[in-house]
């Protein structure tokens, strides 16, 4: 009896500690292109997620997905139009999604952003897609869609279901395996519409050099990650944050330690949706909050303009004054 084609990839991962290795970029990108088009069993691809998982992505996989999935999708195409692209995966639980007023400020001020991103992998977080309305961002239906709103400067969000479902699907068998997989990592560095600088939170500190690799060879021009609070790309305002910035064609990442604006806050023991929308219209006083926002915007700035920290914090506390409250 002849072997499933898709067996290999499970040797490789799963043999011995002497004998297995990771996958080249070419044999993860093929082995994501047979998980995309059905050709994998449920138990295969579980097993797989697993040995992954256990084994720890390395860069040439990483790579390898991320590549393939924007083959897949055909995401290879450069748009023109976003300034941009912000990945919004992890959910908050501790405080607000702050971040959200962050773009909101830039795009009130002509940059053009893309927040993609996903909902509904824990139960006790709450996700961008609940913050939409009441803070007027416009929700994308396609790729086409989203690049249309951008080009107006809207505050746009694009959710991984309305142009990865399948991929999306895989993101949520976290339920049945019990742990996060590589893709919870791919899905950040798709940058769907192409812009040439793109930002990242993540949650464990260690990682940042798979972003690296993969922003940089997928052809993202400036690229930013760093542990942001809850895992989304969002500072806290009270703690200090290490910044890890390439750039296209530069040796390794350049590190720049963000040191808190504000003294240490003591975390809320609960929180509303409003806090946010009171604090965006100036009814709610919140230190923390209004901390965060200017922080992270300012970050992004540092990222776009080459701003240095003073700088750009001096630009996102105009920001911050002079917001437009109706928008």
């Amino acid at each position: 009896m002849t072997d499933h084609p898709f067996s290999q990839y499970l040797r490789i991962l799963g043999k011995g500690p002497i004998s297995r290795r990771s996958l080249t970029e070419a044999e993860a990108s093929d082995a994501l292109g047979m998980i995309l088009s059905g050709q994998v069993t449920d138990k295969q691809l579980g097993a797989f997620l697993l040995l992954m998982r256990a084994n720890g992505e390395t860069p040439d996989e990483l790579i390898g997905f991320v590549k393939g999935i924007r083959q897949a999708l055909d995401l290879n195409e450069k748009q023109g139009v976003v300034e941009l692209d912000w990945a919004a995966y992890a959910g908050k639980w501790r405080y607000p999604p702050y971040f959200l007023l962050a773009i909101k400020l830039l795009t009130q001020n002509g940059t053009r952003v893309l927040l993609h991103g996903d909902a509904g992998q824990f139960s006790n977080r709450q996700y961008v897609e609940s913050f939409l309305e009441p803070l007027n961002f416009y929700q994308a239906s396609s790729i086409m869609h989203a690049r249309d709103l951008v080009s107006e400067c809207k505050a746009t969000y694009l959710p991984l279901e309305n142009f990865a479902p399948d991929l999306r699907e895989i993101l949520h068998l976290k339920s049945e395996l019990g742990v996060r997989t590589v893709f919870n990592t791919a899905v950040k560095l798709l940058n769907p519409l192409n812009a040439p600088a793109s930002i990242q939170g993540i949650f464990h500190k260690g990682v940042e050099s798979l972003h690296h690799s993969t922003a940089m060879v997928i052809g993202t021009e400036h690229n930013l990650v760093f542990k942001g609070e809850g895992g989304e790309a969002e500072i806290r305002p009270d703690a200090l944050t290490q910044l890890y910035f390439s750039t296209r064609n530069a040796t390794g990442m350049r590190q720049h330690p963000f040191k808190g604006i504000i003294e240490r806050q003591i975390r809320p023991k609960e929180w509303q949706q409003q806090d946010i929308i009171d604090l965006w219209r100036g009814d709610k006083k919140d230190l923390y909050g209004e901390s965060s926002v200017v922080a992270t915007t300012a970050t992004a700035l540092m990222l776009l303009d080459s701003l240095s920290e003073v700088e750009a914090l001096a630009k996102a506390k105009g920001y911050w004054a002079r917001r437009k409250i109706e928008c």
